[in-house]
């Protein structure tokens, strides 16, 4: 008997959904069936997204998400609601990072990781809480890094808000469990996103890298993808509260 993962009739918002983990997961949820509104800051890079969706027959629209901002989200969600009528699953992909040493970094570039990152992802979940009570039902994946679960040089303040999105993921699990809400994280390894090719190079490139990675290769989008289809799908019905570490094998579960 075959295994399948079908999210067909559920609707799924993705941010930071223009590029990289992002386009990837918003691919994949629409091929499982899902339709998808891909949200981004940067709405041209959106749009190609959901060409790319629609062109393969699957359903998407884009919208011009600012997570941080709390009027955007709550458009972005209302405009979910207008063209699908709900909202089944959230994934809280966008995120910033300043890549050098803490003693180098500005105030406002720490500021600006913790904003993007951390309070984006609270933003965002608060603004689809509301809905996902009403439904009984949904599922939030939330995106925490390495870098929040040990500790990495050079993204300190990105650690920082991811780690503090790691503390989120926990407590929301717990409170939004009654409503029939699941709340999980994905952790990835260094990924080869178009975003972190640049701190790749930073770090002496990939082959350098790979002597920390068991299974002797970097990450591509499509892995922390299948990660997130599985927490958003009902395979995962009794898993809340999880970090899901993708990292192949850079960091292990205790």
């Amino acid at each position: 008997m075959s295994v399948s993962i079908d999210l067909t009739g559920k609707v799924a918002i993705v941010t930071g959904a223009g590029s990289g983990i992002g386009r990837e997961t918003s691919a994949l949820l629409a091929r499982a069936g899902a339709s998808v509104v891909a949200a981004d800051i940067n709405l041209p890079a959106a749009k190609e997204t959901v060409q790319a969706i629609e062109a393969t027959g699957g359903t998407a629209m884009a919208a011009h998400v600012d997570v941080a901002n709390v009027e955007h989200a709550n458009a972005g969600v209302a405009a979910t609601i207008e063209r699908f009528g709900r909202v089944d699953i959230l994934v809280n992909n966008a995120a910033a990072w300043t890549t050098a040493l803490f003693k180098d970094l500005a105030y406002d570039d720490y500021i600006h990781d913790i904003h993007i990152t951390l309070v984006g992802t609270m933003v965002m979940t608060r603004a689809v809480y509301d809905v996902m009570r009403s439904q009984q039902s949904g599922a939030v994946v939330n995106l925490i890094s390495d870098s929040g679960r040990v500790g990495e040089a050079f993204l300190v303040s990105y650690g920082a808000a991811k780690a503090g999105v790691m503390g989120f993921t926990k407590g929301f699990a717990k409170e939004a469990g009654r409503y029939g809400i699941r709340c999980n994280a994905i952790s990835p390894g260094t990924t080869k996103t178009p975003g972190a090719m640049g701190m790749i190079n930073q770090w002496g490139g990939e082959e350098k890298l790979l002597k920390a990675y068991p299974l002797r290769r970097l990450g591509e989008p499509i892995d922390q993808a299948n990660g997130i289809l599985f927490l958003c799908s009902d395979l995962s019905s009794w898993v809340t509260g999880q970090i899901l570490s993708v990292s192949g094998g850079y960091t292990m579960a205790d």
